[in-house]
């Protein structure tokens, strides 16, 4: 089958967004398709395999008369671009997280999917009057909607009128492979090495985490994330020695980077969670993408507790919840893991077996699942 995946994004680029669309076309094209990725002209000059870590290509085409992200008129006229670029393409099937774009792929009467990851927040009036008094998502051409949580599920039903069972929950994956699980605390150890990949938005406890290494002087503290701008903004500030700050590392690299730490943390606000970009509150609908990489490599995962994250994980078993960003309680949780190897290590090994559950290849096949086309 020929399919397209119109995206509004560059690629490649830091976005986890970018990545996850550029892993699931990887995936799609496995599963014996024609993948064809659409997007803007911009974005890293670089090789996207290589950066992606893929290995089974899929086409890429650029429409040139998009210099940077469209926005204001251009947002829709990239729609109207995009596809017709795909009908061009001779595609069967039409994949997309845009919202506008869908909406004129239901006029056209183009077998969609449409992929969704948050609230209407952030979008235009024209696209909010549309599709709370259209019920798009609901038209024959769509086959499905795909929520990447439950909490986003219960928002299109709850807000936007969609049928229950137009909508497949699919929670994020992760492209990291390991053969065996190597995440064991080595008994004479007698420091962790804590990490953190990923956005620097303030919500997503990048102070909390500086902070937290002040007061824990014993463990060494990496975060990775950002660009090199933000990541000098941050190093202008009193840092303790046991804490190292690197800009964001490609896709290819981050296996090597998180074998190296002990512990993996996803220190959110519980209330607002904002993207990548900076924009929109993601705390009720994310599947945050560095939660499925952190299983994969069967390290200790330390968490704050939250209702999504837990559509997926389970303290204790799998994981550590902490209930809230207090400092304390954190730094506690964390010198208990050197006290108890043995329990700690066993939720680790326990998040190993989880990740095999995650991965692009299997969300590919479900996500093309021929019940729904």
């Amino acid at each position: 089958m020929k399919i397209a995946y119109l995206f509004n994004s560059s690629i490649p680029s830091n976005l986890p967004s970018s990545l996850q669309v550029a892993k699931m076309c990887e995936s799609m094209q496995k599963n014996s398709h024609q993948v064809s990725l659409i997007t803007p002209m911009p974005g890293l000059k670089t090789n996207i395999e290589k950066f992606y870590d893929i290995k089974k290509s899929f086409k890429l085409h650029k429409i040139k008369y998009f210099k940077k992200y469209p926005l204001g008129i251009n947002y829709y006229l990239y729609s109207f671009a995009s596809i017709y670029c795909a009908i061009k393409l001779k595609s069967e099937l039409f994949v997309t997280r845009n919202l506008f774009t869908c909406f004129l792929l239901t006029l056209l009467n183009k077998k969609t999917i449409f992929e969704m990851h948050h609230d209407l927040s952030t979008e235009g009036r024209i696209v909010k009057f549309i599709f709370r008094y259209f019920k798009v998502f609901n038209s024959k051409s769509v086959i499905k909607v795909v929520a990447i949580s439950n909490g986003v599920k219960n928002y299109l039903i709850n807000n936007l009128g969609t049928i229950d069972k137009k909508i497949q929950v699919l929670p994020s994956a992760t492209g990291i492979s390991c053969k065996n699980w190597n995440g064991e605390i080595n008994k004479s150890k007698d420091f962790l090495n804590i990490g953190y990949f990923g956005s620097l938005e303030k919500t997503k406890g990048i102070e909390f985490l500086i902070n937290l290494s002040k007061i824990d002087k014993k463990n060494n503290y990496f975060i990775f994330g950002g660009t090199k701008a933000e990541i000098d903004l941050i190093k202008q500030k009193k840092l303790n020695k046991n804490l190292t700050l690197k800009s964001y590392v490609p896709y290819n690299e981050v296996k090597e980077n998180l074998l190296k730490m002990d512990i993996l943390v996803l220190p959110y606000n519980k209330k607002i969670i904002k993207s990548a970009g900076g924009v929109g509150n993601i705390a009720n609908y994310m599947s945050p993408l560095k939660l499925f990489d952190y299983l994969a490599v069967g390290k200790l995962i330390i968490a704050t507790k939250s209702k999504i994250l837990e559509e997926i994980i389970q303290n204790k078993k799998n994981c550590i919840l902490i209930n809230g960003l207090n400092i304390f309680s954190w730094y506690k949780e964390i010198n208990l893991v050197l006290k108890n190897k043995r329990f700690y290590n066993s939720i680790a090994r326990n998040s190993f077996n989880l990740s095999k559950k995650y991965t692009y290849d299997i969300r590919a096949k479900k996500f093309l699942d021929l019940k729904w086309i």
